[in-house]
């Protein structure tokens, strides 16, 4: 059994779900139901990975959207700071109201193949946290963070030999920060953040999947 923690990607289609994880490369795994997903998961990384489970699994749940020509991906853990962390998607999902942010957050530091992914994130949160969630093979995407609770702050990071050229992003390797260094140190040390409008949101809203 893997003692590594699986970063499970949940992705909801026309079709239902698919699921994939940056630490099961080539796992790709689809049900019509977040139950049926649950119910049969196990099994299939014990397939995947050629060992008897149980494994330690940590759902991330995505949800994606086409603004003008780009696309546009959240993501939110399901772990014991969810409620926090929808804050954070409530904020996201305000600036996505306003036309010419949604536009400018479309077009944000891009994965590999071109979406712009932000996974709500904590100031607690480490870099190792996010970092695993990064497909080894190439991939990006954005922390967004609350600051103040009226401003959303947004580090992109980065792996692989061809994403670490993205200007600005934030990599191990060319980085002082290690895998332990929470998010609030790293906002300390930026310089500006950005405000967002405070838009009307209804608490009674649709939520993400659980």
């Amino acid at each position: 059994m893997t003692a590594e923690l699986i970063h499970l990607i949940v992705r909801k289609t026309d079709s239902g779900l698919y699921v994939t994880s940056p630490q099961a490369p080539g796992f790709m795994f689809g049900r019509e139901t977040l139950k049926a997903v649950r119910a049969d998961l196990q099994d299939a990384l014990s397939f995947h990975f050629d060992e008897p489970g149980p494994f330690r699994v940590l759902e991330h749940h995505e949800r994606h959207y086409e603004i003008a020509d780009g696309e546009l991906v959240t993501r939110i853990a399901n772990d014991k700071f969810l409620d926090e962390r929808q804050f954070v998607y409530e904020r996201l999902g305000e600036v996505l109201r306003d036309e010419s942010q949604a536009i400018s957050l479309a077009h944000g530091v891009a994965n590999s193949v071109g979406e712009s992914v932000y996974v709500c994130a904590l100031p607690q949160d480490t870099v190792g946290w996010l970092v695993d969630q990064l497909d080894e093979r190439g991939d990006a995407f954005s922390a967004a963070i609350l600051v103040a609770d009226q401003m959303l702050l947004t580090l992109p990071f980065a792996y692989g030999e061809n994403r670490e050229r993205i200007e600005g992003s934030f990599t191990l390797a060319s980085s002082r920060y290690d895998r332990k260094t929470p998010l609030s140190e790293i906002i300390q040390a930026t310089n500006v953040v950005t405000p967002i409008p405070r838009l009307p949101v209804s608490r009674g809203g649709a939520r993400n999947a659980r």
